[in-house]
């Protein structure tokens, strides 16, 4: 076994050749020289008790905040107990991805729950399991929408995380990103400028929690030939319509808030949904029901000519591994709530961004666009965003997010109680008396 080599010199050559480089020492050209002469110093080693100690001590430098109004794109959302307590189980901790498929039954059905689910919330016929963030399945649905016209039209006030990642993602497909600017926070229909493309990728509510108007973008697509991709927050797809009635042919997100934590910022969980004659081209796992040959109830994995482990060089997707226990998680939050549980959730974080907006407005934070918002919103003030920020901190509150000197980014959910929000106010009205 010592002499065992996974590739020979020359599949190593041949392999450099075929990517267009002499030595794998240029797959490194980008990282700065800097980064690469750099010695990393490793310490003696540690014992178990001594790891554990600093470890600790580490933690203890984590500030916790009880009150959060931070969001974009990460969301401090309530998780009952039965979430945890199903999802940690070690039958379901332990399982692996289900290649054969027959000996995973129970796995396979907590994915075919989990599909439905998503499905029902975004009308679409088909979707998948799963990608491993919104941002992953954004890019991973253009790149399957811009197979015939190599363009993708998008606009800048989508998720700058998810813009960054479609910039990646296509680049090395070499397919064409236009990114058009929006008007007022809200995207726009496309200019004939534009011409031919394959997708248009636009979110609702965008980054600035605004909602669009996505029947006339899509329609606009659609003039132009592109197929229609919506990134939803899916917990307000139980107050909106769905992206299908809305014109949209693929529905894609971050499952996240369904029972997941913060968690510094994953595993999370991305989703993509597609109609019926997309289903083909969908990248990731779809479960499907079946009968056995005593005619019971089975799950199998379907259309796996797709997938890169059955067929790699006509595979969809270089997608390998899947977020099977964040998708079995969501579908739990998602059985444990109901589609009234979901919709009193969603109805709450509405009404707490609006009335937060409501008082910061009336203490001199103004809302800086004018539209209607699900639980995001930016507001705008004379004075530093950074001062209020700080205030709350001190006041143990997690502020938003700022987006430049004077803009902040809000968001409320169902964790945050009136006098949470009315320490906000408080204190956003203290600084700004301060200013004048």
């Amino acid at each position: 076994m010592s002499d065992y080599l996974s590739i020979t010199p020359a599949e190593r050559e041949a392999m450099l050749g075929k990517i267009g480089v002499g030595d794998v020492s240029e797959l490194y050209a980008d990282i700065p020289a800097t980064l690469l002469k750099k010695k990393v110093k490793l310490s003696e080693g540690r014992s178990q008790q001594e790891t554990f100690r600093a470890m600790k001590a580490l933690a203890a430098r984590n500030k916790n905040y009880d009150s959060v109004f931070l969001g974009a794109g990460s969301y401090n959302h309530y998780i009952p107990s039965v979430v945890k307590s199903l999802a940690s189980r070690e039958e379901f901790l332990t399982a692996y991805t289900p290649y054969q498929a027959e000996m995973s039954q129970g796995i396979l059905q907590s994915v075919f729950e989990y599909q439905t689910m998503i499905c029902r919330l975004t009308g679409m016929d088909v979707a998948n399991a799963s990608h491993y963030s919104g941002a992953t399945a954004a890019a991973e649905a253009c790149i399957m929408c811009a197979d015939k016209t190599p363009k993708v039209v998008t606009f800048d006030n989508v998720n700058p995380d998810t813009l960054d990642t479609l910039g990646t993602y296509l680049s090395a497909r070499k397919i064409e990103l236009i990114v058009l600017p929006a008007k007022g926070g809200l995207a726009t229909e496309l200019p004939e400028s534009v011409g031919k493309a394959g997708a248009v990728y636009l979110e609702s509510p965008n980054y600035y929690g605004l909602i669009e108007n996505v029947s006339a973008v899509a329609e606009s697509g659609k003039a132009h030939g592109a197929a229609v991709i919506l990134g939803c927050n899916p917990l307000s797809l139980a107050l909106f319509k769905t992206p299908r009635e809305l014109g949209a042919d693929v529905a894609v997100g971050d499952g996240q808030p369904f029972g997941m934590p913060l968690s510094f910022g994953g595993p999370y969980l991305g989703y993509i949904a597609v109609t019926k004659d997309r289903m083909r081209k969908l990248p990731g796992r779809i479960v499907g029901e079946t009968t056995d040959a005593d005619g019971r109830r089975a799950y199998v994995l379907t259309l796996q000519a797709r997938e890169q482990h059955i067929r790699r060089e006509r595979a969809t997707s270089n997608i390998c591994s899947n977020q099977a226990h964040c998708a079995l998680t969501a579908a739990i939050y998602l059985a444990a709530m109901g589609p009234q549980g979901l919709k009193d959730v969603a109805t709450v974080c509405a009404s707490n961004a609006h009335y937060l907006a409501s008082k910061l407005e009336s203490v001199g934070a103004k809302r800086f666009y004018n539209g209607e918002f699900f639980h995001e919103f930016v507001t705008v003030t004379p004075f530093k965003a950074a001062d209020i920020l700080r205030a709350l901190d001190a006041r143990g509150i997690l502020g938003g997010l700022a987006l430049d000197e004077h803009r902040i980014l809000w968001c409320c959910t169902e964790m945050n109680t009136k006098e949470d929000m009315d320490a906000v106010v408080e204190t956003v009205e203290a600084t700004y008396a301060n200013f004048v």
